[in-house]
């Protein structure tokens, strides 16, 4: 009898450590500001989570797709960034992107190469755009961090014909020795920054980047 409990009990041990060890991160909300919500997700054997923010703009969805895939404008909204700057074409939909983010001081600038991908998901309605890290394509720049690991994107969906939601995730190791705790108190706006930026992004240019959607439109 006793033998029987013992290997009950151990039985159970083994299955409640299996269950932790295999459940998934759960998304937990962090931040509510400015008509947007942000999630944290917590990310196995790494120090910082990835934060994915959901809001909605009013902007139509194929003049916020123009103004995201429009690098050199970059930092005009984009938080940080000082210059942005297309390396490649690939095809229609692929590009690849360098672009450099400017630090306070004592902190070393930052640099990513990224694989911008456009993906439709349903035609006219729900399109996103991802930006992947490739680190190894291009030299390093002396005195400035190369960021290794990022995995940014923008998911679009249409609401009306000049209303959409945005959804922004944002899982970035900006490496170097930077407090973890400093780099979590940041980036977790950061979606709040981002989304509301390229809505006020869409106001400065509107009426721009014509010929730019009718080429966006015009893909099945």
């Amino acid at each position: 009898m006793r033998r029987d409990l013992t290997a009950a009990l151990i039985w159970l041990v083994l299955v409640a450590t299996s269950s932790e060890v295999h459940a998934k991160p759960v998304w937990k909300e962090i931040e509510r500001d400015q008509g947007v919500t942000v999630f944290a997700r917590e990310e196995p054997k790494r120090s910082l989570p990835t934060f994915r923010g959901v809001g909605e703009v009013s902007a139509n969805i194929y003049h916020l797709m123009a103004i995201i895939l429009d690098n050199q404008r970059a930092p005009e909204w984009v938080d940080r960034c000082e210059s942005s700057r297309q390396l490649e074409r690939y095809d229609a939909r692929t590009t690849l992107v360098y672009s450099r983010a400017s630090s306070p001081w004592p902190v070393s600038d930052r640099d990513t190469v990224v694989r911008v991908t456009t993906r439709t998901i349903r035609p006219q309605k729900e399109y996103r755009l991802s930006m992947r890290s490739q680190p190894d394509l291009t030299p390093r720049v002396d005195g400035v961090v190369r960021i290794e690991q990022s995995h940014i994107y923008f998911h679009l969906t249409r609401l009306g014909p000049k209303r959409t939601q945005i959804e922004y995730s944002l899982n970035v190791d900006p490496g170097g020795y930077l407090p973890k705790w400093l780099v979590r108190m940041s980036t977790r706006t950061m979606p709040i920054k981002t989304i509301r930026a390229l809505e006020a992004q869409a106001r400065k240019t509107h009426g721009q980047y014509k010929e730019t959607i009718q080429v966006l439109k015009a893909r099945p």
